[in-house]
Protein backbone atom coordinates (compact mmCIF):
# COMPACT_ATOMS: atom_id res chain seq x y z
CA UNK A 1 0.00 0.00 0.00
CA UNK A 2 1.37 3.30 -0.65
CA UNK A 3 0.30 6.77 0.98
CA UNK A 4 1.20 10.04 0.02
CA UNK A 5 1.99 12.97 2.69
CA UNK A 6 2.17 16.46 2.47
CA UNK A 7 4.38 17.22 5.84
CA UNK A 8 3.70 21.27 5.74
CA UNK A 9 5.28 23.90 5.79
CA UNK A 10 6.41 24.06 9.31
CA UNK A 11 7.73 22.27 12.34
CA UNK A 12 4.55 20.46 14.28
CA UNK A 13 2.03 20.21 11.23
CA UNK A 14 1.82 16.39 11.32
CA UNK A 15 -1.10 15.03 11.94
CA UNK A 16 -2.10 12.36 13.92
CA UNK A 17 -2.99 10.15 11.00
CA UNK A 18 0.58 10.94 9.06
CA UNK A 19 2.09 10.29 12.33
CA UNK A 20 0.35 6.68 12.48
CA UNK A 21 0.69 5.85 8.49
CA UNK A 22 4.41 6.88 8.91
CA UNK A 23 4.90 4.43 11.84
CA UNK A 24 2.97 1.81 10.48
CA UNK A 25 4.97 2.01 7.16
CA UNK A 26 7.95 -0.56 6.14
CA UNK A 27 9.58 2.21 4.18
CA UNK A 28 9.60 6.05 4.42
CA UNK A 29 10.63 7.94 1.12
CA UNK A 30 11.08 11.53 2.10
CA UNK A 31 11.29 14.36 -0.65
CA UNK A 32 12.31 17.82 0.50
CA UNK A 33 10.85 17.01 4.11
CA UNK A 34 11.98 20.76 4.96
CA UNK A 35 11.03 21.79 8.57
CA UNK A 36 8.79 18.54 9.03
CA UNK A 37 12.22 16.63 9.44
CA UNK A 38 12.19 17.68 12.92
CA UNK A 39 9.26 16.27 13.85
CA UNK A 40 10.48 12.73 12.42
CA UNK A 41 13.61 13.30 14.50
CA UNK A 42 11.70 13.69 17.64
CA UNK A 43 9.18 10.78 16.64
CA UNK A 44 12.08 8.24 15.70
CA UNK A 45 11.17 7.73 12.19
CA UNK A 46 13.11 6.54 10.07
CA UNK A 47 13.33 7.69 6.31
CA UNK A 48 15.34 7.31 3.02
CA UNK A 49 15.64 10.40 0.56
CA UNK A 50 13.75 9.46 -2.34
CA UNK A 51 14.98 9.23 -5.80
CA UNK A 52 12.59 7.20 -7.33
CA UNK A 53 9.94 7.68 -10.01
CA UNK A 54 6.11 7.24 -10.06
CA UNK A 55 6.41 3.72 -12.01
CA UNK A 56 8.88 2.61 -9.21
CA UNK A 57 7.27 3.78 -5.96
CA UNK A 58 3.58 2.00 -7.23
CA UNK A 59 6.03 -0.81 -7.80
CA UNK A 60 7.42 -1.13 -3.98
CA UNK A 61 4.05 -0.52 -2.72
CA UNK A 62 3.35 -3.63 -4.08
CA UNK A 63 5.58 -5.28 -1.48
CA UNK A 64 4.50 -3.76 1.42
CA UNK A 65 3.64 -0.57 2.98
CA UNK A 66 5.48 2.94 2.13
CA UNK A 67 4.95 6.23 2.26
CA UNK A 68 5.93 9.13 0.04
CA UNK A 69 6.62 12.38 1.83
CA UNK A 70 6.87 15.55 0.47
CA UNK A 71 7.44 19.00 2.00
CA UNK A 72 4.45 21.09 2.11
CA UNK A 73 1.42 20.11 0.24
CA UNK A 74 0.66 16.84 -1.74
CA UNK A 75 0.26 19.41 -4.30
CA UNK A 76 3.55 20.77 -4.46
CA UNK A 77 5.06 18.27 -5.99
CA UNK A 78 3.95 16.86 -9.50
CA UNK A 79 4.74 12.79 -8.67
CA UNK A 80 2.82 13.37 -5.42
CA UNK A 81 0.21 14.92 -7.07
CA UNK A 82 0.03 12.60 -10.15
CA UNK A 83 0.61 9.58 -7.56
CA UNK A 84 -2.46 10.58 -5.52
CA UNK A 85 -5.12 9.78 -8.29
CA UNK A 86 -3.59 6.59 -8.74
CA UNK A 87 -6.38 3.37 -7.37
CA UNK A 88 -4.98 2.12 -3.45
CA UNK A 89 -3.34 5.44 -2.83
CA UNK A 90 -4.30 7.37 -0.07
CA UNK A 91 -3.15 10.77 0.61
CA UNK A 92 -3.12 12.81 3.64
CA UNK A 93 -1.95 16.47 3.36
CA UNK A 94 -0.94 18.03 6.73
CA UNK A 95 -1.00 22.16 4.78
CA UNK A 96 -4.46 23.52 5.72
CA UNK A 97 -5.92 22.44 2.74
CA UNK A 98 -7.20 18.59 2.45
CA UNK A 99 -7.83 16.30 -0.95
CA UNK A 100 -11.48 16.38 -1.08
CA UNK A 101 -13.30 13.46 -3.89
CA UNK A 102 -14.39 15.19 -6.66
CA UNK A 103 -18.08 14.18 -5.87
CA UNK A 104 -18.14 15.61 -2.79
CA UNK A 105 -16.93 18.71 -4.19
CA UNK A 106 -20.46 18.24 -6.87
CA UNK A 107 -22.75 17.93 -4.00
CA UNK A 108 -21.15 20.91 -1.75
CA UNK A 109 -23.13 24.30 -1.55
CA UNK A 110 -20.71 26.14 0.99
CA UNK A 111 -16.74 25.91 0.66
CA UNK A 112 -14.28 27.45 3.24
CA UNK A 113 -10.97 28.81 1.92
CA UNK A 114 -9.15 25.94 2.31
CA UNK A 115 -11.34 24.48 -0.50
CA UNK A 116 -10.93 26.99 -2.84
CA UNK A 117 -7.11 26.67 -2.50
CA UNK A 118 -7.46 22.74 -3.42
CA UNK A 119 -10.04 23.10 -6.56
CA UNK A 120 -7.20 25.69 -7.84
CA UNK A 121 -4.90 23.25 -7.05
CA UNK A 122 -6.96 20.37 -8.39
CA UNK A 123 -7.17 22.32 -11.75
CA UNK A 124 -3.66 22.54 -12.20
CA UNK A 125 -2.81 18.96 -11.77
CA UNK A 126 -1.94 16.36 -14.23
CA UNK A 127 -5.53 15.43 -14.60
CA UNK A 128 -7.00 18.33 -13.80
CA UNK A 129 -8.43 21.26 -16.68
CA UNK A 130 -6.55 21.19 -19.59
CA UNK A 131 -6.80 24.85 -19.86
CA UNK A 132 -6.13 26.06 -16.53
CA UNK A 133 -2.93 23.83 -16.26
CA UNK A 134 -1.15 25.72 -18.98
CA UNK A 135 -2.02 29.06 -18.39
CA UNK A 136 1.01 31.61 -17.18
CA UNK A 137 1.32 34.65 -15.79
CA UNK A 138 1.51 36.35 -18.48
CA UNK A 139 -1.58 34.42 -20.66
CA UNK A 140 -3.50 35.61 -17.84
CA UNK A 141 -2.58 38.85 -17.19
CA UNK A 142 -4.55 40.84 -18.66
CA UNK A 143 -7.49 39.18 -16.50
CA UNK A 144 -6.77 40.80 -13.31
CA UNK A 145 -7.31 44.18 -14.80
CA UNK A 146 -10.71 43.10 -16.39
CA UNK A 147 -11.58 41.79 -13.41
CA UNK A 148 -10.55 44.52 -11.18
CA UNK A 149 -12.83 46.81 -13.70
CA UNK A 150 -16.13 44.56 -13.17
CA UNK A 151 -15.45 44.96 -9.60
CA UNK A 152 -15.92 48.76 -9.84
CA UNK A 153 -18.21 48.76 -11.70
CA UNK A 154 -20.31 46.38 -9.28
CA UNK A 155 -19.50 48.21 -6.83
CA UNK A 156 -20.33 51.59 -8.73
CA UNK A 157 -24.05 50.01 -9.53
CA UNK A 158 -23.81 49.21 -5.58
CA UNK A 159 -24.98 45.65 -6.50
CA UNK A 160 -24.26 43.22 -3.67
CA UNK A 161 -24.70 40.17 -5.76
CA UNK A 162 -22.36 41.30 -8.58
CA UNK A 163 -19.89 42.78 -5.59
CA UNK A 164 -19.99 38.98 -4.10
CA UNK A 165 -18.83 37.22 -7.47
CA UNK A 166 -16.54 39.92 -8.53
CA UNK A 167 -14.85 39.99 -5.15
CA UNK A 168 -14.39 36.03 -5.78
CA UNK A 169 -13.04 36.81 -9.25
CA UNK A 170 -10.27 39.14 -8.21
CA UNK A 171 -9.04 36.81 -5.29
CA UNK A 172 -9.11 34.12 -7.86
CA UNK A 173 -7.04 35.76 -10.11
CA UNK A 174 -4.33 36.73 -7.09
CA UNK A 175 -4.35 33.09 -5.29
CA UNK A 176 -3.96 31.39 -9.41
CA UNK A 177 -0.92 33.51 -10.02
CA UNK A 178 0.57 33.00 -6.58
CA UNK A 179 -0.18 29.51 -7.63
CA UNK A 180 1.92 29.21 -10.78
CA UNK A 181 4.61 30.82 -8.26
CA UNK A 182 4.80 27.87 -5.83
CA UNK A 183 5.02 25.56 -8.81
CA UNK A 184 7.98 27.46 -9.52
CA UNK A 185 8.62 26.70 -5.83
CA UNK A 186 9.51 30.79 -5.69
CA UNK A 187 6.45 31.30 -3.11
CA UNK A 188 2.86 30.22 -2.92
CA UNK A 189 -0.61 31.14 -1.29
CA UNK A 190 0.54 31.35 1.89
CA UNK A 191 3.88 33.41 1.85
CA UNK A 192 1.06 36.21 0.16
CA UNK A 193 -1.49 35.84 3.18
CA UNK A 194 1.36 36.02 5.43
CA UNK A 195 2.95 38.99 3.51
CA UNK A 196 0.12 41.14 3.41
CA UNK A 197 -0.62 40.85 7.03
CA UNK A 198 3.00 41.92 7.72
CA UNK A 199 2.52 44.89 5.39
CA UNK A 200 -1.03 45.71 7.25
CA UNK A 201 0.97 45.33 10.80
CA UNK A 202 4.59 47.29 10.03
CA UNK A 203 2.38 50.12 7.87
CA UNK A 204 -0.47 50.71 11.06
CA UNK A 205 2.20 51.51 13.53
CA UNK A 206 -0.38 54.08 14.38
CA UNK A 207 -2.64 50.56 15.90
CA UNK A 208 0.24 47.83 16.41
CA UNK A 209 3.01 50.03 17.67
CA UNK A 210 4.60 53.36 19.09
CA UNK A 211 3.16 56.17 16.65
CA UNK A 212 -0.31 58.32 16.84
CA UNK A 213 -2.55 59.42 14.74
CA UNK A 214 -5.42 62.30 14.44
CA UNK A 215 -7.98 61.13 12.06
CA UNK A 216 -7.85 59.74 8.41
CA UNK A 217 -5.28 61.97 7.38
CA UNK A 218 -3.18 61.02 10.17
CA UNK A 219 -3.57 57.49 9.58
CA UNK A 220 -2.51 57.72 5.62
CA UNK A 221 0.39 60.22 7.00
CA UNK A 222 1.52 57.07 9.26
CA UNK A 223 1.25 54.78 6.60
CA UNK A 224 2.71 57.00 4.13
CA UNK A 225 5.96 57.17 6.25
CA UNK A 226 6.43 53.51 6.83
CA UNK A 227 5.78 52.84 3.34
CA UNK A 228 8.32 54.31 2.03
CA UNK A 229 10.77 52.98 4.83
CA UNK A 230 9.70 49.71 3.90
CA UNK A 231 10.55 49.94 0.27
CA UNK A 232 14.02 51.77 1.19
CA UNK A 233 12.67 55.29 -0.43
CA UNK A 234 14.69 58.06 0.49
CA UNK A 235 13.26 60.44 -1.33
CA UNK A 236 9.83 61.62 -2.91
CA UNK A 237 10.96 60.77 -6.27
CA UNK A 238 11.79 57.39 -5.81
CA UNK A 239 8.04 57.18 -4.33
CA UNK A 240 7.00 59.11 -7.72
CA UNK A 241 8.97 57.10 -10.02
CA UNK A 242 7.62 53.55 -7.73
CA UNK A 243 4.36 54.30 -9.51
CA UNK A 244 3.23 51.34 -12.16
CA UNK A 245 4.03 52.58 -15.96
CA UNK A 246 1.14 49.98 -17.12
CA UNK A 247 -1.40 52.56 -14.99
CA UNK A 248 -3.89 54.19 -17.50
CA UNK A 249 -2.90 57.58 -18.22
CA UNK A 250 -5.45 59.77 -16.04
CA UNK A 251 -5.28 57.28 -13.48
CA UNK A 252 -0.90 57.34 -12.95
CA UNK A 253 -0.73 60.83 -13.81
CA UNK A 254 -2.94 61.46 -10.56
CA UNK A 255 -0.85 59.22 -8.25
CA UNK A 256 2.20 60.81 -9.30
CA UNK A 257 0.77 64.63 -8.82
CA UNK A 258 -0.19 63.49 -5.01
CA UNK A 259 3.08 62.15 -4.57
CA UNK A 260 4.82 65.05 -6.00
CA UNK A 261 2.51 67.16 -4.14
CA UNK A 262 3.44 65.95 -0.77
CA UNK A 263 7.36 66.51 -1.90
CA UNK A 264 6.61 70.26 -2.11
CA UNK A 265 5.94 70.25 -6.16
CA UNK A 266 2.21 72.22 -5.16
CA UNK A 267 0.70 74.65 -7.09
CA UNK A 268 -0.51 75.40 -3.68
CA UNK A 269 -3.17 78.09 -4.66
CA UNK A 270 -6.07 78.76 -7.27
CA UNK A 271 -4.59 81.61 -8.38
CA UNK A 272 -1.31 79.94 -8.93
CA UNK A 273 -3.26 76.88 -10.75
CA UNK A 274 -5.08 79.74 -12.95
CA UNK A 275 -1.75 81.57 -14.16
CA UNK A 276 -0.27 77.86 -15.00
CA UNK A 277 -3.50 77.24 -17.11
CA UNK A 278 -3.54 80.45 -18.82
CA UNK A 279 0.47 79.90 -19.42
CA UNK A 280 0.11 76.21 -20.76
CA UNK A 281 -3.00 76.97 -23.12
CA UNK A 282 -0.98 80.18 -24.74
CA UNK A 283 1.75 77.28 -25.71
CA UNK A 284 -0.70 74.92 -27.12
CA UNK A 285 -2.73 77.67 -28.68
CA UNK A 286 1.13 78.71 -30.51
CA UNK A 287 1.80 74.88 -30.98
CA UNK A 288 -1.27 75.01 -33.15
CA UNK A 289 -0.79 77.44 -35.27
CA UNK A 290 2.67 76.27 -36.10
CA UNK A 291 0.93 72.95 -37.51
CA UNK A 292 3.73 70.62 -35.59
CA UNK A 293 1.74 67.62 -34.56
CA UNK A 294 4.31 66.52 -32.27
CA UNK A 295 4.37 69.97 -30.45
CA UNK A 296 0.66 69.80 -30.16
CA UNK A 297 0.62 66.94 -28.59
CA UNK A 298 3.19 67.65 -26.39
CA UNK A 299 1.59 70.79 -24.83
CA UNK A 300 -1.72 69.09 -24.25
CA UNK A 301 -0.57 67.00 -22.46
CA UNK A 302 1.30 69.60 -20.32
CA UNK A 303 -2.30 71.46 -20.09
CA UNK A 304 -3.86 67.89 -18.88
CA UNK A 305 -1.34 68.08 -16.08
CA UNK A 306 -2.14 71.45 -14.96
CA UNK A 307 -5.92 69.91 -14.70
CA UNK A 308 -4.28 67.03 -12.36
CA UNK A 309 -2.76 69.51 -10.41
CA UNK A 310 -5.93 71.16 -10.26
CA UNK A 311 -7.90 68.68 -9.22
CA UNK A 312 -5.33 67.60 -6.14
CA UNK A 313 -5.30 71.20 -4.92
CA UNK A 314 -9.33 71.19 -4.70
CA UNK A 315 -8.77 67.50 -3.60
CA UNK A 316 -11.34 66.27 -6.64
CA UNK A 317 -10.44 62.18 -7.68
CA UNK A 318 -9.98 63.55 -11.35
CA UNK A 319 -10.45 59.99 -12.37
CA UNK A 320 -14.21 59.74 -10.99
CA UNK A 321 -14.47 63.20 -12.39
CA UNK A 322 -13.99 62.67 -15.92
CA UNK A 323 -16.26 59.01 -15.50
CA UNK A 324 -18.94 61.19 -13.87
CA UNK A 325 -18.06 63.48 -16.96
CA UNK A 326 -18.76 60.80 -19.56
CA UNK A 327 -21.50 58.94 -17.99
CA UNK A 328 -23.32 62.48 -17.88
CA UNK A 329 -22.56 63.48 -21.38
CA UNK A 330 -23.88 59.86 -22.91
CA UNK A 331 -26.81 60.33 -21.46
CA UNK A 332 -27.21 63.75 -23.02
CA UNK A 333 -26.32 62.26 -26.32
CA UNK A 334 -28.34 59.19 -26.44
CA UNK A 335 -31.28 61.67 -25.76
CA UNK A 336 -30.27 64.46 -28.30
CA UNK A 337 -29.91 61.49 -30.68
CA UNK A 338 -33.34 60.29 -30.25
CA UNK A 339 -34.85 63.95 -30.22
CA UNK A 340 -33.39 64.47 -33.64
CA UNK A 341 -34.35 60.53 -34.92
CA UNK A 342 -38.12 61.24 -33.34
CA UNK A 343 -38.04 64.47 -35.70
CA UNK A 344 -37.24 62.23 -38.85
CA UNK A 345 -34.03 63.83 -39.07
CA UNK A 346 -30.38 62.91 -40.20
CA UNK A 347 -27.93 63.48 -37.13
CA UNK A 348 -24.96 64.84 -40.18
CA UNK A 349 -27.63 66.81 -41.39
CA UNK A 350 -28.51 69.44 -39.05
CA UNK A 351 -28.02 73.22 -39.61
CA UNK A 352 -26.13 74.53 -36.58
CA UNK A 353 -29.03 76.31 -34.92
CA UNK A 354 -30.75 73.03 -35.20
CA UNK A 355 -28.30 71.45 -33.26
CA UNK A 356 -27.86 73.93 -30.82
CA UNK A 357 -31.73 73.86 -30.07
CA UNK A 358 -31.52 69.77 -29.99
CA UNK A 359 -28.34 69.82 -27.56
CA UNK A 360 -30.31 72.04 -24.98
CA UNK A 361 -33.68 70.42 -24.98
CA UNK A 362 -31.51 66.94 -24.43
CA UNK A 363 -29.44 68.77 -21.60
CA UNK A 364 -32.78 70.22 -19.72
CA UNK A 365 -34.43 66.79 -20.25
CA UNK A 366 -31.59 64.46 -19.03
CA UNK A 367 -31.63 66.96 -15.99
CA UNK A 368 -34.93 66.13 -15.34
CA UNK A 369 -34.19 62.83 -14.97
Amino acid sequence: MLTVIGLGNERGELTLSALKALKKANKVFVKDGGEALADFKEEKIKFEACGLFQEELLKEAQKKDICYCVGGSVFDDPVASALMREKGVSTIDCCSYKTIPDEELVKKERFTYQDFLYILKRLRAPDGCPWDRVQTHESIRINMIEEAYELVDAIDLDDPEKMCEETGDVLMQAVFHALIEEERGRFNAGDMVSGVCKKLVSRHTHVFGGDSAKGADGALSVWDKNKMTEKHQTTFSDAVNDVPQCFPALLRAQKIVKRMAKGGWNFQTPQNCKNKFDEETRELEEAIRSGDKASIQSEFGDLLMVFMHTAYMLGIDSEQALLDTVKKVAKRYTEWERLVLADGKDVHNLSDEEWVAYYKKAKENVCKN
